[in-house]
Order: C-alpha cells, then structure tokens, then sequence
C-alpha cells in the first residue's frame, strides 16, 4: 500500500509539472545509478561518462547514487542515496526508495535510471535482464520456479517488471538488439517504447597508445614480451564464463598468460585453475583503475559469457586494439567482426570451440598487427559523445512530449 501510495504521488507530480525543456538553457536531468565511477564495472564507468557528456552539452544533471567518484561531483549535482546493506533485498528495496523520494525535489527533471526504480521517465536496461538471467541459470522448470520464490528473486523481478511496464517509464532503452529482443520477449513490451542506444567510449582514454606502454605494464605484472596474454576482465566470473574459460585454456599446448581484471569471489576459480595445473599462469589483478593499460598489455580478450547485454569492456578492448573472442549470447558480438576483430563463439558453454578458437588466434600470430588496427578502427563511430548525444536527444523528446500534454 505505502509503495502504491508512493506511486500515485510521483505520478500527480509528473504529470502537474512539465520537465524543462529550454534550448539555451538545456535540460535538467536526472541520472539514477546506485554506483558511478572510473574505477568500478562498465556499468559505472559509462554512467560516469554519460553524466559528463551530458553535462558537457549545456544540461544540468543530477546524479542520485549511493557512490560517486570525486572529480564527478565537481561537475554534476550529486544526490547521494542511503542505502540499507542488511542483504541484497534490503540494499535493492531501499535504493528504489530513496531514489523516488529524491526524486521528489526535482519535479522538473527528466529523469532516466540506468537501475532497478520506478516510476521514471525513461529506463535504460543496464544490468542484464533478471527474468531472462533466471531462465539460463535454472533452466529446470521447477527448480526455475523455486528460486523464483527466494526474497532477492522475487524482489529483483517485481522492480524490473515495475519499471519497464507503461506506468514505470514512458521509454525503455537497450544498449543491444539482442536485449531489445529480450526484453520483448519477456515482457511483451511494444516495438514503439523500446530505444536502441549504443555505448560509447572513450577512445581518448582507450586508444592505440596504450601500446606505447605495453613493456612497461607487462614487466610489472611478470609477462614475457612475446607470450600470449588473455584478459578476462569481468566482474561476475560466473556468468561472464570464467570456468569455461579456465578449463579451455588447460587444453592449449602453446605458452599462455591470463589476466583476470575483476572484483568478484574467486576462491572456487583459483581451486579450479589448481585443480587443472594452471595456476602459476592466471593472474587475479582484482579490480584496476588502470584496465586500459592491461588492455595495451594483452593480445586478447576472452569473455566468453553466457549472457551480457553489451559489456562497455568490448567497446574499450577493441578501441585500444585488442581483439575480442565472445559469443553470440552477448550484445557486444554486434561490433565483433569474426575473422577480422575477433571471434564469436555459438555456444558460451563449450570448452572445445573456446580451445578452437584460442588455437586458431594463435596460428595467426602474422596477421595480428592487422587485427590490432581493424578493430581499432571498427569502433570509431561508437564515441561517448555519440551517446550522449543520442540520449539527450531522447530526453528532450519526452521533455516536449510533456509540454504539449500540458498546454
């Protein structure tokens, strides 16, 4: 009832006071994201990027967040959030609402949640698609069926079909056709409310000239110039395929490095590489601030995940050279070119066609240097400025929208 009381309340508001839209004066917009910052995931680095760029464009953003990196609170307005950190339910319920009740103090703001939190005026789906995350996880209909009964599930599930139902947002955006697909196919959602948005990059940050220090990163780290380096940079090893990666690499014949970039639990991984007498030749870095350089340091990414709506490190790898190997369950297979920039594995879960394909990488140490500059230049149009640009260009639209229900 509190929750449904909330609802209407927010609602009265939105539709009382139209979102301003003045084109000398920009928009203002706020961004909901529970974390932001360089040093963090994709998820967070783009929402960094995203607030600057949009701020970089004349609009005034407000950024309600639990986290936020410093030198983005000197530019941006930053609202932070309270969260409670009992366990997961307690941390997901209490962002949603601290979120709507900080929203409440900019009713003239467009607002757009890159998490879990209704209602907003657009909803961009950044962390992977519960609903359809459940499905791979358990594919046993009961076994589906029970975990969809656990507290975090339950709670997960109920905010994301809350938010992308008509009275959660008025639009959704995917950063993928693959989870524009997704989301259709879950949630019935029509053709008309969904928005594709590409990621952007960087590419002054990841670009060729991370190179230049290659030497330099690999002798920090104890690599050989001329040893094949993979990097695995994720922060869900589960998901994202660490285990099949590891069980693959233990088949290659050839001399190997990996470099797993990340913050998760890796006790079970570390056992696993033991286990398969590999382990002096996996890396655990934990999470790095400095992932460009070890992306100018490796010859490879592997992801081989088993579901990613379109990680940013696929962008950010191949912006700085480095060839991409995924597979067709992740967004970021739509800007890998098989053959050219990298590979595209059918099945996530197949330790054989992993091994083919790091085999066949290896064979082709020659036309590397070709690799390194075609997937540089493939991402060129995939600018952050392009992005926010693009979603700006959203905004504005419901901005508009708003103003014309309202004359």
């Amino acid at each position: 009832m509190e929750e449904q009381r909330r609802l209407q309340e927010v609602l009265s508001i939105r539709n009382r006071i139209s979102p301003v839209s003045n084109r000398d004066t920009g928009l203002e917009i706020a961004i909901i994201r529970r974390d932001c910052g360089k040093g963090w995931g994709g998820a967070e680095r783009y929402c960094h990027g995203l607030c600057t760029g949009l701020r970089d464009m004349g609009h005034r953003v407000f950024l309600l967040a639990e986290t936020c990196d410093e030198d983005l609170k000197r530019l941006v307005d930053f609202v932070p959030l309270k969260v409670r950190k009992i366990n997961s339910v307690a941390k997901n319920l209490s962002f949603h609402q601290a979120a709507q009740k900080a929203l409440l103090r900019f009713p003239n703001a467009v607002s757009y949640a890159l998490s879990r939190t209704w209602p907003v005026d657009a909803f961009r789906v950044t962390d992977p698609l519960h609903a359809h995350t459940l499905a791979l996880r358990y594919r046993p209909y009961l076994k589906r069926s029970w975990t969809k009964l656990s507290p975090r599930h339950r709670v997960l599930l109920r905010l994301e079909k809350s938010v992308i139902s008509s009275e959660g947002c008025r639009y959704i955006v995917t950063i993928s056709e693959l989870d524009r697909n997704l989301v259709q196919r879950y949630y019935g959602v029509s053709h008309e409310r969904i928005r594709v948005i590409y990621n952007g990059v960087d590419q002054d940050v990841f670009s060729l000239r991370v190179r230049q220090r290659r030497n330099l990163v690999r002798e920090s780290l104890g690599l050989g110039e001329d040893v094949t380096c993979y990097i695995f940079p994720a922060m869900d090893f589960r998901r994202k395929g660490l285990a099949v990666l590891l069980n693959a690499l233990s088949k290659l014949s050839f001399s190997w490095e990996l470099l797993v970039a990340g913050q998760d639990s890796d006790t079970s991984f570390r056992k696993q590489a033991s286990r398969l007498g590999i382990a002096s030749n996996v890396h655990f870095l934990g999470r790095r601030k400095d992932i460009q350089d070890l992306f100018g340091a490796s010859d490879l990414m592997v992801l081989p995940t088993t579901y990613d709506p379109f990680g940013n490190v696929h962008l950010e790898a191949l912006a700085c050279g480095l060839p991409v190997l995924t597979t067709a369950q992740a967004g970021g297979a739509e800007v890998v070119k098989p053959g050219q920039t990298g590979y595209v594995m059918r099945d996530s879960n197949s330790v054989d066609e992993l091994a083919a394909a790091l085999r066949d990488f290896e064979s082709r140490r020659d036309q590397w240097p070709e690799w390194r500059e075609q997937a540089h230049i493939s991402i060129k149009p995939f600018t952050s400025q392009r992005n926010a640009m693009q979603t700006a260009e959203l905004l504005s639209e419901l901005a508009e929208k708003s103003v014309h229900r309202h004359d």
